[in-house]
């Protein structure tokens, strides 16, 4: 068996990301995490992206709602 191939990974989840519009805040979570290596320190980084999540998902079903009218 061989090895994962972990660069291949990091891709395609940057690029979900980027595709969420929600990179910024992803990105913020992942350093308050990196920097106090605990969750709870990172909450309002965490609803921040969590909030962008949302929008994100509110404006593609909107879009998806468009297209079946």
């Amino acid at each position: 068996m061989f090895p994962k191939d972990s660069s291949k990974d990091d891709d395609e989840w940057d690029i979900r990301i980027q595709k969420t519009g929600c990179s910024e805040e992803n990105e913020n979570l992942q350093m308050c995490f990196d920097k106090t290596k605990d969750w709870r320190a990172c909450r309002k980084q965490l609803q921040e992206f969590k909030d962008c999540w949302r929008r994100h998902k509110d404006n593609e079903t909107h879009i998806d709602m468009k297209q079946i009218s």
